[in-house]
């Protein structure tokens, strides 16, 4: 009430004085003491906001972009005090003191206010006791314990303690418990020792077992689907316990099918009878052919593409829910970079004025491999691939096979694959020289992905990797039928790492790191044997964005003869290292900026490895948000150049720098 009443008391004062008529600016709010939280996150809490960047002032004062100006308000200081308080409490600071004093400046109308913080120690965990769970078997109840249990030296924190929690309901909803909830928490702190305890209670209801699954449906596709399929689709069978986890990779299942248009599968509250529990399952179904003109953005082989395209479906094809799908497309690549002045006059299969690709494939999809929750793809496709130093026409066939996995598991994601492909590549810098390959690929890749947010993710991370081996089968057969192999055989391996934390309270600001490496290894017929969309490229949209798409690659790769030199980079590398860093900021929903360092490049070998080989860039990079996507736009400049040795300094400013246009964050 004493700190209230100051606050008050001051305010009467300030609007009792001459300069009463006008308004001061927040021009800065800053904390003393603040030792385990950073100024940037106390401000975003507090209801005290500083006055922004004159700029985004002026831009506001006639458009409706910009910010407005930020005005000092003394009743908002209790509001502060009291946020600033619950925050270092929620952190497990109990014993935190605050004061606060402000500076006035009467000639430009501006005010500085300063918190001064004295945190004291923080508590820790003594012990936790969950309440509630008394019908529940001990194995469950030992799952959530050690779900939600921390070290007893641990910080008491608020957040995290919630997320445990969490996680410890997922234990109840997985294992028949419905309604499963946590109800409330008691945390008692004792500021003597420093010591939290906590007592919490859940509400975990009745424990229902599958019933059946009922079906509600519509749309004009209803007649040629027929509901058992979709039933067997759920893999969800009458007697077993509900389990929402398998209730969301089912519904999952069901859509990737292509047959509906809007779904959900629930459990039928309103019609359980004691234990049991019906589910229900409620969806559009649209048409079952669909013929669709495409225009065509992505960011393949690391270059900005834009194109056209057309695509036919046929949904349930020959039954089991299998999709059907013909595709034809192309694609101009780096279209801010292509001389259309020239393009008419000179178009030829030889000309680099345009780049790019035209593409067709055929696809059958089967969504529930012998019943089994396999979602198996064959394709069969043929490519030309135009490039600046080569040509390449490339025609094969792929079955992958893609295993749904658990969400919360080690490994959340996982494929195999077996891909054989015809390669005919003519090098334009070798007298138009034409390298026919056939390559026989088995291959797997392995992951896991905890991000929060696919468009703009503020926590987790993603880790894939991806491992291949080619033509050991056509070997094989050839000691089989004794003849001569004369292919190339080798192994790929590829592991991609991104991770994103918030720096602050309001997950605006973000960092992000990425991590690339890669190596290939021909072990028998030599790396002249390797087709040029096996090997590793390096720059463009997606990777160091101060060189163009796919400008990265070594010298002279080895056992390629008069295809690289210096000037005509043209196959790629055995290895590759790439990482990135970058901070990104959001502002008013729609709009990003972010300031990035990319640096990598592919070598010949991991033992040629060089760091002044390293290719080094950062820039500045701008966003629009969309529902879809976000659009980015990046300015990439070359701070080191491992060809000429170069830096910054010693090249001109305004050439030394590419810009990218993408879909979706870099990583």
């Amino acid at each position: 009430m004493h700190r209230i009443f100051y606050c008050l008391l001051i305010s009467f004062v300030i609007v009792g004085t001459s300069y009463s008529q006008d308004l001061f600016e927040l021009q800065s709010i800053k904390f003393d003491g603040n030792h385990n939280i950073s100024s940037s996150t106390l401000k975003s809490i507090i209801y005290s906001k500083e006055t922004p960047w004159w700029f985004w002032k002026f831009l506001n004062s006639f458009t409706s972009l910009g910010a407005a100006p930020e005005y000092f308000d003394s009743t908002s200081i209790p509001l502060d005090l009291e946020a600033l308080e619950q925050y270092y409490n929620a952190n497990g600071f109990f014993k935190v003191k605050f004061s606060y004093n402000f500076e006035v400046d009467t000639t430009d109308k501006e005010v500085k206010l300063l918190y001064h913080i004295n945190e004291s120690d923080p508590s820790t965990y003594r012990y936790f006791k969950l309440l509630g769970l008394e019908k529940i078997p001990q194995n469950y109840k030992k799952d959530m314990e050690e779900e939600v249990f921390q070290d007893t030296t641990d910080t008491y924190v608020q957040d995290e303690i919630q997320v445990n929690i969490n996680e410890s309901v997922n234990t109840l909803l997985n294992n028949g418990w419905m309604n499963g909830r946590f109800d409330s928490t008691i945390v008692l702190s004792d500021t003597s020792i420093n010591k939290v305890d906590m007592d919490i209670f859940y509400f975990p209801g009745r424990r229902y077992v599958i019933d059946t699954i009922l079906t509600d449906l519509k749309g004009e596709g209803v007649p040629y689907v027929k509901k058992e399929l979709l039933q067997k689709l759920t893999d969800i069978k009458a007697g077993e316990y509900y389990n929402a986890e398998k209730i969301r990779r089912s519904q999952v299942r069901l859509f990737r099918t292509g047959l509906f248009d809007a779904i959900s599968l629930n459990g039928s509250v309103k019609d359980t009878s004691g234990t049991l529990v019906p589910m229900l399952l409620a969806g559009t179904i649209g048409k079952m052919n669909e013929l669709s003109p495409e225009f065509i953005i992505n960011n393949q082989q690391n270059g900005f593409n834009v194109g056209l395209g057309a695509t036919y479906i046929r949904k349930n094809f020959l039954g089991e829910a299998r999709k059907f799908t013909v595709s034809t497309s192309f694609g101009i690549q780096d279209i801010f970079q292509a001389d259309f002045s020239n393009l008419i006059k000179r178009f030829s299969w030889r000309d680099t004025t345009l780049l790019g690709y035209v593409d067709s494939r055929i696809t059958i999809e089967q969504p529930y491999l012998l019943s089994k929750p396999i979602f198996a793809t064959w394709e069969t496709y043929a490519t030309i691939n135009k490039q600046r130093s080569f040509n390449a026409t490339i025609y094969g066939s792929k079955l992958t096979f893609n295993y749904e996995l658990p969400e919360y598991t080690l490994v959340n994601r996982l494929s195999t694959y077996y891909n054989v492909e015809v390669s005919n590549e003519v090098y334009r810098t070798n007298n138009d020289s034409l390298s026919r390959k056939l390559i026989s690929v088995i291959g797997a890749d392995i992951g896991r992905t905890t991000t929060d947010n696919i468009l703009f993710p503020t926590k987790g991370y993603v880790i894939s990797l991806q491992v291949e081996s080619a033509n050991m089968l056509p070997y094989l057969i050839s000691k089989v039928g004794d003849y001569k192999y004369n292919g190339s055989l080798f192994y790929k391996t590829l592991l991609q790492s991104a991770g994103y934390t918030a720096l602050w309270a309001n997950k605006d600001y973000i960092m992000a790191g990425k991590l690339k490496l890669g190596h290939l290894q021909a072990y028998y017929g030599g790396f002249s044997g390797v087709p040029l969309n096996r090997t590793y490229y390096a720059g463009g949209s997606n990777s160091v964005r101060g060189w163009r798409s796919n400008q990265l690659v070594p010298d002279r790769p080895l056992g390629v003869v008069n295809i690289n030199d210096s000037t005509n980079r043209i196959k790629g590398g055995s290895f590759i290292f790439e990482s990135s860093i970058e901070f990104r900021y959001r502002f008013w929903e729609s709009f990003g900026i972010t300031l990035f360092t990319d640096y990598g490049n592919t070598f010949a070998s991991w033992k040629v490895f060089r760091w002044d080989q390293v290719a080094l860039a950062a820039g500045i990079g701008f966003r629009y948000f969309t529902s879809i996507a976000p659009f980015r736009l990046d300015f990439g400049w070359r701070v080191y150049d491992p060809y000429d040795k170069k830096y910054i300094t010693q090249k001109p400013f305004w050439k030394n720098f590419e810009f990218h246009f993408g879909i979706g964050e870099a990583f």
